[in-house]
């Protein structure tokens, strides 16, 4: 009898246990229920769409609405691209900047050319990582040919990646992101993170017409022209950078607001590429390296179906910082070039040519494998940034899913910022607003969730606070 009792109490509890958690979750969908429909009957979604999935701790779907809708994600993709990252790449994985010598030493003087084989590094002299000064890679290029008793070079300094395309951005981004520091294209070889920063004197009158101070670094624009006019006080950035990949001109139109400090704004440089080298080729020498060439990028080689002189003798390998920390500032700032570089590397380090479309094509491949419907996951780049995406809510939660079980996970999950206290990635695009991520209610229970809403009506900071007041309905459950 007592082996009996021993082994129905614990059944008993169990299963006791069960029910509660049970009927927690019934609560929880009924308040999610509630909540939603005061979130729909605002005026704010009279014409919206909204994809709102929750599921517990074990997967099961706590509450859905409209979960395999295809929606415009924004940003909230940015998790799907880490997650891959991280499951094929690993956490530790670093780009390697490669440099060589074709030709031959002549005393002190290379009788040839410089070969920078760059493999997607969007990180390459940025000012982001304390750890890894923005020009880290030109020292590093610097001492290993003074270590080679280098002080001459009668070539030029080449690009030598074609395995990347020469596209630097995916079809389907808009005229009016392109040019600006979010629109930024992906190389091969990159700079600054092909960042320029902009500077006006936005003082005087309101209406006048403000001149471009200073571009640093170099744009790579041969002109850039400002149409843009004081603003009134506090208005602040209401300005738009119009350029184009390799284009030599851009211009600015807009407003900026009355203040009296420097205005700064940001724009995409032209060519990472060619930037790239050429501020390798000034900072070695203005460090005492003679470069007798110019600099010439992969696209000029492919364009002319020139073949990019073989290297002859090694001389140094850049490494960036990790995986880990490159999907930290990813999705923390939201940074657009990371995801395309990511989505390019995905494809090279699968054997396919290193372009958004093998990228795009490769993600939805991996997610449909770990059972995403492809359809589910109609992506065009790797950040969310083209309006061409769409994406349901509940293929976001199934990568947040997935991604709890893998060893990466609190890699993944650190990235993830901090928003209302709650750990989840935001997404914003024309009529679009997203977040995807891990919301915890009050007796400690975790959750995933993806909240889409497209063709929102009114204020964009209405909405949100809107969106927020729903997910408090979690936050608040106990």
């Amino acid at each position: 009898m007592t082996k009996i009792f021993a082994t129905i109490i614990p059944a008993l509890a169990c299963q006791l246990l069960g029910l509660q958690l049970q009927a927690q979750s019934t609560a929880l969908s009924a308040q999610l229920q509630q909540g939603y429909n005061r979130f729909a009957a605002s005026d704010n979604m009279q014409y919206a769409l909204v994809g709102f999935t929750v599921t517990d701790a074990d997967g099961k779907t706590v509450f859905s609405n409209l979960g395999n809708a295809g929606l415009a994600p924004a940003s909230c993709q940015k998790i799907v691209t880490a997650a891959a990252a991280f499951d094929q790449l690993g956490s530790n994985f670093r780009y390697s900047t490669n440099v060589s010598l074709s030709g031959n030493a002549n005393g002190n003087m290379w009788k040839g050319d410089l070969l920078v084989q760059g493999s997607g590094d969007p990180t390459l002299a940025s000012w982001r990582y304390k750890s890894v000064p923005d020009t880290a890679f030109f020292f590093q290029t610097l001492q290993a040919l003074r270590q080679k008793g280098i002080s001459r070079i009668s070539g030029h300094i080449i690009g030598s990646n074609l395995q990347f395309s020469t596209e630097p951005i995916p079809g389907g981004w808009i005229y009016d992101d392109i040019g600006n520091y979010y629109g930024a294209g992906s190389w091969a070889l990159n700079y600054h993170e092909n960042q320029f920063d902009a500077s006006f004197s936005a003082t005087g009158n309101v209406g006048d017409r403000l001149p471009l101070k200073l571009t640093t670094p170099a744009s790579g624009y041969d002109e850039i022209d400002s149409y843009v006019t004081l603003g009134q006080p506090g208005t602040g950035d209401n300005s738009i950078i119009y350029a184009s990949p390799y284009s030599p001109k851009a211009y600015i139109s807009g407003t900026l607001g009355k203040t009296k400090q420097t205005f700064t704004i940001s724009g995409a440089i032209s060519d990472g590429e060619t930037a790239l080298l050429q501020a390798l080729a000034d900072y070695l020498q203005r460090n005492g390296i003679q470069i007798d060439g110019d600099v010439r990028p992969a696209r000029l080689y492919a364009a002319k179906q020139w073949k990019i002189p073989a290297a002859t003798q090694s001389l140094t390998s850049f490494q960036s910082v990790g995986l880990d920390s490159v999907a930290y500032w990813f999705l923390q700032k939201s940074i657009n070039l990371y995801g395309e570089a990511l989505l390019k590397t995905l494809a090279v380090n699968a054997g396919k040519p290193g372009d958004t479309e093998a990228g795009a094509e490769w993600i939805r491949n991996f997610w449909a494998g770990k059972g995403i419907d492809r359809n589910a996951l109609r992506v065009k780049d790797g950040s969310g940034l083209s309006p061409q995406n769409r994406v349901t809510a509940n293929s976001l939660v199934a990568v947040l899913q997935y991604a709890k079980k893998q060893p990466w996970f609190v890699a993944y999950y650190d990235g993830f910022p901090l928003i209302h206290n709650i750990k989840m990635k935001s997404g914003t695009i024309g009529g679009a607003k997203g977040y995807t991520g891990y919301i915890s209610d009050k007796n400690g229970k975790e959750y995933c969730f993806a909240l889409l809403v497209n063709n929102y009506s009114g204020n964009a900071n209405t909405v949100v606070q809107q969106m927020w007041q729903l997910l408090d309905v979690i936050t608040q459950f106990k």
